[in-house]
């Protein structure tokens, strides 16, 4: 999950593989996550911000925008500003935490990134400090772009931020598609997104749920009873939201962590259950796997919209499977995901039962 500055002088990084990480660092100590603690943490820590701070967005279990006028009476300084929030985190939780402040979110990112190497833990950017302290910064910096910044290196010889800034943005999009003008923005200290309160409320894009195994696995029956736990997983959530998609894709990480794939199937329906979906996961499997060990298996639903209608069949009773999986839905959310489910998930290759023991891959 995490490795202190000392670990990673000794070459362990964050997210990496535990053996790997005691390879590299046999005298590190490991300790247990907490992760029903953390997420109790988080949503306290995220209410003292907004208490601070009511335009405010939470954008992951550790880390939040917020907004505030500035200059206005209120708020005459944003450095004490950030150091009042910093105090009182520190004061109710004994928790350090970094601030980025500048004038847009993508900004307010980059600045926090800066921060963990200031003495004080708060950077703050405005506009004149975009050539002075964003364009020297090297490309692999760029919050967002992930592998977009290795083809700005290699393929557009882009070594720094402001690189990025002097290439034509019709070169860009020429590359990227619409990411080249959000690229170009970027480069240039631009981003228009604003500070969106109910981004957690907000209907989904997409959902997808991802395992890594025990071991690998080889055989076809196995594999398929881990999709089908993945799948019923999303469908539920899709439920909860009141969402339904019709794309679904499945991705496979084989033996060692090494090669896979992840592909999709476009539907001509859109579904919320996985009886539908299960058998174009299977197809998929089929299509593309080629027995190798898997040791990882991801299973996505796209292309999502509100639930507000039915789709009516002459072959099922649609609304009664529906208030079906309704109820079972109830019955998980009050009793545990494992007080109903699936026989197939008391087999051996079911991991049904071990995950229900953990929150984001770790025990609670």
């Amino acid at each position: 999950m995490a490795a202190t500055p000392t670990a990673k002088r000794a070459g362990v990084e964050n997210a990496m593989r535990l053996g790997e990480a005691l390879q590299r660092c046999p005298r590190a100590i490991v300790v247990k996550p907490r992760m029903r603690f953390y997420l109790e943490t988080s949503v306290r820590i995220q209410k003292v911000i907004q208490s601070m701070f009511p335009l405010h967005e939470q954008f992951s279990v550790d880390e939040a925008f917020f907004a505030f006028p500035y200059p206005s009476l209120l708020f005459p300084d944003p450095l004490a500003a950030a150091r009042e929030l910093k105090k009182a985190i520190w004061d109710l939780f004994r928790i350090r935490c970094r601030i980025g402040l500048s004038y847009n979110k993508w900004m307010a990112k980059m600045a926090n990134k800066q921060a963990k190497k200031h003495p004080d833990g708060i950077v703050w950017w405005t506009e004149e400090d975009v050539p002075t302290q964003l364009h020297p910064l090297s490309v692999f910096e760029m919050w967002g772009l992930k592998r977009r910044a290795e083809a700005l290196y290699y393929e557009f010889g882009a070594k720094t931020i402001g690189d990025v800034a002097q290439i034509p943005e019709i070169d860009l999009l020429k590359r990227f598609g619409v990411w080249g003008t959000v690229i170009h923005r970027w480069s240039h200290g631009q981003d228009y997104s604003p500070i969106n309160p109910g981004a957690y409320d907000a209907p989904h894009k997409g959902l997808s749920h991802r395992t890594t195994l025990p071991r690998d696995f080889y055989q076809r029956e196995d594999i398929a009873v881990v999709i089908l736990e993945l799948l019923d997983e999303v469908c539920q959530r899709a439920r909860h939201f009141g969402q339904k998609g019709r794309r679904i894709g499945l991705g496979l990480t084989y033996a060692g962590f090494k090669g896979g794939f992840y592909k999709a199937k476009t539907l001509d329906f859109y579904s919320d259950e996985a009886d539908d979906l299960y058998p174009y996961l299977l197809h998929l499997l089929d299509r593309w796997w080629k027995g190798e060990g898997v040791r990882a298996v991801h299973v996505s639903l796209d292309q999502l919209q509100l639930s507000n209608a039915v789709q009516l069949s002459l072959f099922h009773d649609v609304v009664k499977r529906n208030r079906l999986s309704q109820t079972v839905d109830t019955i998980r959310m009050k009793y545990g995901e494992t007080s109903i489910m699936r026989a197939v998930s008391l087999k051996e290759a079911g991991q049904l039962l071990d995950r229900s023991r953990k929150i984001g891959g770790h025990y609670i």
